[in-house]
């Protein structure tokens, strides 16, 4: 056994031998007291739910986003499906295409039949349709558009694969260590599997790396022509302090969400996987926050581990919790798959009595900010593997073969007129074999035009018969 050196949110290890991070009592690995269990039973309570959250044994984690410092957390190493938190991933790894320089905000992508494909959530745009990378993200963000996430992938990377070897290369970068990416948005494969832990760290990595992107996850609706959508977080509408990130929801996975605040300057990330409704992911959500901005001061905070000091998880792999997360019969929301669903708006016919609860404001919304296909002029800077752009489409053939009577004569008929020339018109063919006949009839009624009408003939006269 070797000893590492413990950085944030990595462990940096001998290159021979096994790495074992430090161990610490019991109640500081798993970053509880007793007093911050009272009181998120006691948050639990105020908002409503007794038997919601004695029942919630799915992952959860709160981090000091200053520090990195883990508050509060259980399970928070266990494997879990992400669902769309996998876009989350995205977003950062095309803030670092943009960085790199190899894109920019104003850089447009296509939709290809691939991403015309992608289940929903999508915007649902036809093949060939382009937006800009800045309208992407948003979207990608708030309606969570599984779409839009293959376009980006595709317009930054060339192709899916392509961009989740980088998105796997980020993990590796930030240290999460039970994250693996096969696709950009999430849709449910056995091997794209992440950690309440990593979630935190991804959150982090865009807070710190990337503040100028911070407005992007506060997004509450954007509107694409006439249609409008909203977020699926419901954090954002009702709970003061509110700043981000994104839901994920999945049948095997429940319904997740990566959510930060703010209080008095001081940034707390939570995150919840597995939660049965989107109710219950919204309630945790709350209740950890304000747990944690009550009880984590003084002496606890400065003891609290760091990520890297959490114990391994037990269970090889993710739960698939399927049978809860879409089973009416089970308390679970009975979504179908891969459509996440947030908590009604007020005003909608399906929208609930509002619950009294002292610990959310009332629904606060804000107009929607436009997005939609892109219409400025092309810019080909990148290629799709197998998929032709419209701006990189070869141009039509000025001429082309003409009918048979024409070829017979060798002459080609125009399909577009060169530049500076007039179109050609019927009766401006210029060709003399085309044209002779025409001519011909022409200068008959010209003629005929020019000579002046015959008077005409006086008859005959008759030769009139006498009778005598």
């Amino acid at each position: 056994m070797h000893a590492c050196q413990v950085t944030r949110w990595s462990l940096k290890c001998p290159p021979s031998g096994e790495c074992v991070p430090p161990l610490k009592p019991k109640e500081e690995r798993m970053g509880i007291s007793n007093r911050a269990i009272t009181a998120t039973l006691v948050a639990g309570l105020a908002f409503g739910s007794a038997a919601g959250v004695a029942r919630a044994s799915n992952p959860t984690i709160v981090v000091d986003a200053a520090s990195g410092r883990v508050l509060q957390q259980q399970d928070a190493t266990r494997p879990w499906y992400p669902a769309s938190l996998t876009k989350l991933m995205t977003a950062y790894t095309v803030f670092k295409a943009i960085q790199a320089g190899r894109v920019d905000l104003g850089t447009p992508i296509v939709i290809s039949p691939l991403a015309a494909r992608q289940a929903p959530s999508k915007m649902g745009y036809p093949v060939g349709t382009m937006v800009t990378i800045d309208d992407a993200l948003k979207m990608l963000v708030v309606h969570s558009a599984n779409d839009i996430a293959v376009a980006l992938a595709e317009g930054v990377s060339g192709s899916v694969d392509a961009f989740a070897a980088e998105m796997n290369a980020n993990s590796r970068a930030l240290g999460m260590a039970q994250s693996q990416w096969v696709n950009p948005n999430g849709l449910p494969d056995p091997r794209q599997i992440t950690s309440a832990r990593d979630m935190a760290v991804m959150a982090d990595a865009i807070i710190t790396q990337f503040p100028q992107y911070a407005s992007l996850f506060q997004i509450q609706t954007i509107q694409s022509g006439s249609r409008i959508m909203r977020t699926h977080n419901a954090l954002v509408y009702r709970y003061p302090g509110a700043d981000g990130m994104k839901t994920g929801f999945i049948c095997a996975a429940g319904f997740n969400v990566v959510a930060t605040a703010t209080r008095n300057g001081r940034k707390l990330i939570t995150v919840i996987m597995g939660a049965p409704t989107p109710k219950d992911r919204t309630n945790q959500a709350v209740a950890l926050f304000e747990a944690n901005y009550t009880n984590s001061g003084g002496g606890f905070f400065s003891k609290a581990p760091l990520a890297t000091q959490l114990p391994a998880s037990a269970y090889p792999g993710p739960t698939d919790i399927r049978d809860i997360a879409c089973s009416r019969k089970k308390g679970g929301s009975g979504a179908a798959e891969s459509a996440d669903t947030a908590e009604v708006l007020p005003g909608s016919p399906a929208a609930p009595a509002p619950e009294p609860s002292p610990l959310l404001a009332s629904w606060v919304t804000a107009p929607p900010i436009a997005v939609g296909p892109y219409l400025g002029p092309r810019r080909p800077i990148y290629s799709l593997p197998n998929t032709p752009i419209l701006a990189d489409l070869p141009p039509k053939p000025a001429k082309g073969p003409a009918s048979k009577l024409a070829a017979k004569r060798g002459v080609t008929a125009t399909g577009y007129a060169d530049p500076g020339k007039p179109l050609a018109v019927p009766d401006q063919l210029t060709d003399p074999k085309l044209n002779k006949g025409r001519k011909n009839l022409k200068k008959a009624a010209d003629s005929k035009a020019k000579t002046p009408p015959k008077t005409p003939a006086k008859p005959p006269k008759r030769k009139v018969h006498h009778e005598g």
